[in-house]
């Protein structure tokens, strides 16, 4: 029997409290991480697994997206459907919400976050996904200290529980292994049927009762690079330490570096008086003045630095021309949050 076709869906509609202010102005999705909007990660890889369909939930901010992701789309090869949501539905309402707005297809989907980042072998999930049998599949990873985890799974990679929830036959916890869920689904149609069109967690009100009842939640194990970027902290670091070791993060959109640690788009725009300190990514749209300094550490787009400008330990997109001490801080479209 041929392999079900594959669509997708990619979650857009949360609020992103935690990277407020910086969200008031502008969803999630489209916050740039390495120069990119975060959501130009998802369809990549749903493009790179044959992809052709996409559904996208909207609530916060909805008409910033389609705009934005038009575009990405055409150059993915990847044909966008926006479901409007008018009151958040949740991962498990969006999820029903999209493939409802894809037509109900009988079609395996494959759900991503808009907001994360990670090395995906998402053909390879598809392919065990597909072998098993079941009617989802997640994929998780071992916990990291700064992530919930909750996702617990026996030394034979059985999934047996999630949150409080637990498998009817699952061992002792202290046998159990922790693990954080990576936020990819993996759903066939006779599940998503089931779903109600209503607010709702998928792992709170679909996976976890299934695992009570003794039913099959596929597990896909992933030890490569992730990063949830809920915080402005999370942001700051997890681009910190790609710009240390691109290599780790398989999607890295940067330039060749103009020496080491120096990744600069366009080095004409940078006087030669300018003080330099790397790591540091300079996009498309930055003008640096002699006796600005900039690094280490960061990362500018739609910025002039004036002479007078100090840029240490930041990320700062589409702030434009700026004077003085900018360090230790993230900063979008003239919002700006300090870190701890």
């Amino acid at each position: 029997m041929p392999a079900r076709a594959v669509i997708g869906a990619v979650l857009c509609a949360g609020f992103g409290s935690r990277l407020r202010p910086l969200t008031d102005v502008l969803p999630k999705p489209l916050l740039p991480f390495l120069n990119t909007p975060l959501i130009a990660y998802a369809l990549n890889h749903l493009s790179l697994a044959g992809v052709e369909r996409v559904g996208i939930n909207l609530h916060h901010l909805p008409d910033t997206i389609p705009p934005v992701v038009d575009r990405l789309c055409e150059q993915f090869g990847l044909l966008p459907v926006y479901v409007r949501e008018w009151e958040i539905l949740g991962t498990a309402g969006g999820i029903r919400g999209i493939w409802q707005g894809l037509g109900d297809p009988q079609s395996t989907l494959v759900a991503l976050n808009g907001d994360s980042v990670m090395n995906l072998d998402l053909n390879a999930h598809l392919e065990a996904h597909r072998q098993s049998g079941a009617e989802a599949t997640i994929v998780v990873r071992p916990r990291a200290s700064d992530q919930p985890g909750r996702v617990w799974l026996d030394r034979e990679g059985n999934l047996q529980g999630l949150r409080a929830m637990r498998h009817p036959d699952a061992p002792p916890d202290e046998e159990l292994v922790e693990y954080d869920f990576t936020g990819v689904h993996i759903l066939e149609p006779r599940l998503l049927e089931t779903i109600p069109l209503e607010k709702g967690c998928m792992v709170g009100d679909v996976y976890g009762p299934m695992l009570e009842a003794g039913k099959r939640v596929n597990i896909c194990v992933s030890e490569s690079f992730w990063a949830a970027l809920d915080t402005p902290e999370l942001f700051v670091q997890t681009s910190k330490r790609v710009l240390l070791s691109p290599e780790i993060f398989e999607q890295a959109p940067l330039p060749d570096p103009t020496s080491a640690g120096l990744y600069i788009f366009n080095p004409d725009t940078i006087d030669n008086k300018a003080q330099l300190a790397a790591p540091i990514l300079c996009g498309l749209h930055v003008k640096i003045e002699a006796g600005a300094k900039l690094g280490p550490f960061s990362l500018i787009d739609g910025v002039e630095l004036a002479g007078n400008a100090s840029v240490k330990n930041a990320v700062l997109y589409g702030m434009g021309r700026i004077e003085g001490e900018w360090h230790d801080c993230l900063a979008v479209a003239g919002k700006v949050i300090a870190l701890k």
